[in-house]
C-alpha cells in the first residue's frame, strides 16, 4: 500500500510566532519544549540567526550535552562564519551547485539517536532533540514539488498495530548501529547501540517505536543477516501502511524541531546542480 502523504494535526505545529530564537525568554523556552514532547515535530518560522546564536539558544533551552557530525575547531574560508559553529553541521551545498551535497545519506528514513555515540550515562531512551534551520531553500524537489522533510509519527505507529504484535515487539530489542558508518571498511569496530523497539516517553509515558535505521539487528538474528533485513523492512512496511507521513513543507528562515524519541524522519532529494540548500543541524540530549 502506498502511504498517504497529508497533514498530521500532532506533528508540525508553528510555534511562538513573532519570537526571535536568540532572545527567547525563560517562559518562551518552555512553551517550545512542551509543545515539542506534546507534538513531536514543531517548526518556529522567520528566523533570522547565525550558526554561533543557534548554538547558544540550544545551550540555554536544552543544555550542552550536543551531538553533531562536525568536530572540528577551524573555520572553512569559503563558508560565512555566520554559517559555521562548533557543533553544528552545514547540510546542503553552501559552496555552490555540485553533484555531491552534504548529507545526502538522510535521505534514508532513520532515527538521528543513532548517530549518537555510546557514551557513558547516557540513557538509550534520552530526549535527543534535532533542530534544522533552513538557510536557503531550493524551490523545488526533484520531483518537481515544493521541497520537504518528511516524518512518522511511531507513537501513532504503534497504537495502530494490532494488541498482538505490540505484546511482541515490547518482547524484543534491536542491535543499532549509525547508519552513514554503516558502510565503513571497519564497521565491525563501529560500536552497536542496544534499543527496546518499543520503549515509553520520559516525558509523556506514551509508548512508540524505535526502529532505528535499515542497519538495525533484532537480538538473536545477529548471524542471519538476510533474516534480520527482512524482519527490519517487513516491520516498516507495516509501520508506513498504516501511519500518513506529515510532510513539512520549507520555507527560508524555518527551524523545525523533531524528538526522536517520537518521530523517524528523512530528507528529500532536490537537484543540487541546478539549486543551492544550505541548512543548518544541531542535535542535543535534553537536560530535563
Amino acid at each position: 500500500m502506498t502511504p498517504i502523504t497529508k497533514h498530521q494535526s500532532r506533528l508540525g505545529v508553528e510555534v511562538l510566532r513573532g519570537c526571535n530564537l536568540s532572545n527567547l525568554t525563560n517562559l518562551e523556552s518552555r512553551e517550545l519544549k512542551e509543545s515539542l514532547w506534546k507534538h513531536g515535530v514543531v517548526v518556529v518560522r522567520q528566523q533570522h540567526i547565525t550558526a554561533q546564536q543557534l548554538r547558544e539558544f540550544s545551550s540555554k533551552t536544552f543544555g550542552d550535552f550536543m551531538f553533531g557530525y562536525s568536530k572540528t575547531k577551524t573555520l572553512d574560508p569559503d563558508i560565512s562564519p555566520d554559517l559555521q559553529s562548533q557543533g553544528v553541521y552545514i547540510l546542503g551545498n553552501p559552496k555552490g551547485l555540485t553533484e555531491t551535497p552534504v548529507g545526502k545519506f538522510a535521505w534514508e528514513w532513520h532515527h538521528d539517536k543513532d548517530g549518537v555515540p555510546v557514551t557513558e550515562g547516557l540513557d538509550m531512551n534520552a530526549l535527543y532533540v534535532v533542530m534544522l534551520y533552513g538557510v536557503e531553500v531550493p524551490p523545488e524537489g526533484v520531483n518537481g514539488q515544493p521541497h520537504t522533510t518528511e516524518f512518522l509519527d511511531m507513537i501513532e505507529a504503534y497504537n495502530n498495530l494490532d494488541h498482538q504484535h505490540q505484546h511482541q515487539l515490547e518482547q524484543m530489542s534491536m542491535y543499532h548501529s549509525p547508519p552513514m558508518f554503516f558502510k565503513s571498511s571497519n564497521v565491525e569496530d563501529v560500536p552497536k547501540k542496544l534499543h527496546p523497539i518499543v520503549s515509553t516517553h520520559k516525558v509523556t509515558g506514551k509508548k512508540g517505536l524505535y526502529l532505528g535505521s535499515d542497519t538495525a539487528i533484532a537480538v538473536g538474528m545477529e548471524d542471519r543477516p538476510e533474516e534480520a533485513k527482512r524482519f527490519w523492512q517487513d516491520l516498516f512496511a507495516t509501520v508506513l501502511d498504516c501511519t500518513p507521513i506529515y510532510s513539512h513543507v520549507w520555507q527560508p528562515g524555518d527551524i523545525i524541531f523533531w524528538d526522536n524519541s517520537q518521530v523517524m524522519h528523512r530528507g528529500t532529494p532536490y537537484d543540487a546542480t541546478k539549486y543551492k540548500r544550505i541548512a543548518l543541524r544541531l542535535g542535543v540530549v535534553d537536560k530535563g
